[in-house]
């Protein structure tokens, strides 16, 4: 294969040796007079000289250079090259020696120009979808990126040498396209690591609790130790995380945050596929469209159940135990920030530390600025639960947003859990309220935003008031502080044939949530109808979700009953039922 594909370039070059002479010194004149360092105009000149000699390591770096794709009409715009061809160039010549450098260069369009593309497309209404780009929208100005090319150069070449011949090219040429080069988008062989103070202090302290974690799991294993050192012990906090409780009487909740936890992930993958694919005008302009693919781009709904189980979980446990043991309000929020906030701080420290060592490839720079240098600034948020009032933050870690949002849910929650065994009346008044409040919320802002419902109408106003909105998420929050709440009361009865009605309302809702989003896509934009939408449909689905777990908590999960031959369960109850 390799021979073959020699013999084809050789082939090439031999059949237009006349024009390539022309062409040779037409290049060579204006890489000399670029405005260029020394050692970058004399290695290119030498690529030059050896791409016309037919020699190897200079056909390797064109080679590897990225080219125009098939189907740039349909938003495929992708060139990366081949980024480890490009590295594993290394020509040594007598006073020379050339090695390969891998860029990331983002293609920049003037705005005319590309509004222009869009338009004879159709596509002025995708935004940032039509750029097929995630990371680098978060390294430069998305709005006039067009693709990203993968220029392999020699190493001696700085991005500021590339972006000076770049711009000659522009003028000479009269190009409304802009290549736009970085430092921190080029890579070259064996590059050192930044490596400062503070990783090493980090990397010292993961050895350290590495052996901590080893020292203590032996001296727990081996010798059947007991005490303190016990506690740091991998084989029993495995065997506690494993651990099946007896007490069953929220077991469906654990199904609910599984198939939850599986919608997050095909919903995040299917985004970045839309985002990185060949076909993005296809994704966007049709694939949309297919009834069959509304499950995976309906995957926000998954967020609300979560928000759901988080107030049902929080109201449940916290009610339960009340009745032992009292907790100040000091204790309720610091027994939050105890669990969460050492966590916080190692993901914090391995990201800023750790993930530099792991990532590499073509894409490899990029996402360390988006992961690392882009994050500096948004640390304190993270840390302290504020993240989600970040407008349009540049951090690669968004999906902390939903820690925030949920840890502010838990301050609220006091507000409830403290009175409502004494004032239930009043309490659940207050929540209805709040309710009311935060429907009104989402209806006003689509009215004075005129924002969408789905990820196609995405915005930084669609993020900030929707998205990571503590306020719009709050009434699934509060559904599952009730459904808790209900769930103290012993003994519930529910009627077999009003049980199964509202069972199979629940999952009709939330199948119809789903299929007919398709409605908000068809037609003109009805600012009525995604208000309507923004308002109720993220509630509808909670409240459904919420039956589900308290049909099942009060031991009225099974659809079939009194059939030893067949069984449907819904959920396995926690101890016998008894239908009125």
């Amino acid at each position: 294969m390799k021979t073959t594909l020699l013999l084809f370039l050789a082939v090439s070059l031999s059949h237009c040796q006349v024009p390539l002479t022309l062409i040779r010194s037409r290049v060579t004149k204006f890489v000399n007079a670029s405005n260029i360092s020394k050692d970058c105009a004399a290695d290119l000149s030498l690529l030059i000289s050896d791409l016309f000699d037919q020699k190897m390591w200079a056909m390797k770096m064109l080679d590897s250079t990225s080219k125009l794709n098939a189907g740039i009409l349909n938003a495929n715009v992708h060139f990366i090259g081949d980024y480890d061809m490009c590295l594993s160039i290394k020509e040594e010549t007598q006073t020379r020696t050339v090695e390969g450098q891998y860029c990331t260069a983002v293609v920049m369009l003037d705005e005319k120009f590309l509004s222009t593309i869009k338009h004879l497309l159709k596509l002025e209404k995708i935004d940032k979808m039509i750029t097929g780009i995630v990371a680098v929208e978060e390294v430069i100005n998305p709005r006039k990126v067009a693709g990203v090319i993968g220029i392999c150069a020699p190493k001696t070449c700085r991005a500021g040498d590339l972006e000076t011949l770049a711009q000659d090219a522009e003028r000479k040429f009269n190009l409304s396209a802009h290549l736009y080069f970085r430092e921190e988008l080029c890579i070259h062989k064996n590059q050192p690591t930044k490596i400062n103070k503070l990783d090493l202090i980090i990397y010292c302290g993961i050895i350290i609790m590495g052996f901590v974690l080893v020292g203590s799991t032996i001296y727990d294993v081996y010798f059947q130790g007991s005490g303190v050192f016990r506690i740091f012990s991998m084989y029993t906090n495995l065997k506690k995380l494993l651990h099946q409780s007896n007490h069953r009487k929220l077991s469906c909740v654990s199904g609910i945050k599984v198939l939850s936890c599986f919608w997050v992930l095909l919903g995040h993958t299917t985004l970045l596929a839309i985002a990185i694919a060949k076909n993005v005008v296809y994704n966007v302009a049709e694939w949309r469209y297919e009834p069959v693919n509304t499950f995976a781009w309906a995957g926000h709904y998954s967020v609300d159940s979560f928000f759901m189980v988080s107030g049902l979980l929080l109201s449940y446990t916290f009610l339960k135990n009340s009745r032992k043991v009292s907790m100040s309000l000091i204790e309720f929020y610091f027994k939050r920030l105890s669990r969460l906030m050492p966590t916080m701080v190692v993901i914090i420290l391995i990201i800023a530390s750790v993930l530099k060592l792991c990532i590499d490839g073509p894409y490899g720079p990029v996402l360390l600025q988006v992961f690392i240098e882009n994050c500096y600034g948004d640390w304190p948020s993270i840390l302290f639960f504020t993240f989600n009032f970040m407008r349009d933050p540049k951090c690669g870690i968004n999906h902390l947003w939903y820690l925030s949002s949920d840890t502010q849910l838990y301050f609220l929650a006091p507000v409830f859990l403290f009175f409502i065994i004494k004032h239930p009346r009043k309490v659940i008044a207050g929540m209805s309220a709040m309710f009311l409040f935060s429907v009104g919320y989402s209806v006003a802002v689509t009215f004075m935003k005129n924002l969408g419902f789905t990820f196609y109408d995405w915005s930084e106003d669609y993020g900030n008031y929707f998205i990571f909105s503590t306020t719009h998420r709050l009434p699934s929050w509060l559904i599952g502080v009730f459904c808790g709440y209900l769930l103290q009361f012993e003994n519930v009865k529910i009627p077999k044939k009003l049980n199964i009605c509202l069972l199979f309302l629940s999952f009709l809702s939330m199948i119809l949530l789903v299929v007919s989003q398709l409605s908000l896509l068809d037609g003109e934009y009805n600012v009525y109808r995604v208000a309507v939408w923004t308002g109720l449909a993220r509630p509808v689905w909670s409240l459904a979700v919420a039956y589900v777990v308290f049909s099942c908590a009060t031991g009225h999960g099974e659809i079939f009953r009194n059939n030893q031959h067949f069984s449907f369960p819904l959920c396995v109850p926690s101890f016998k039922r008894t239908y009125t």
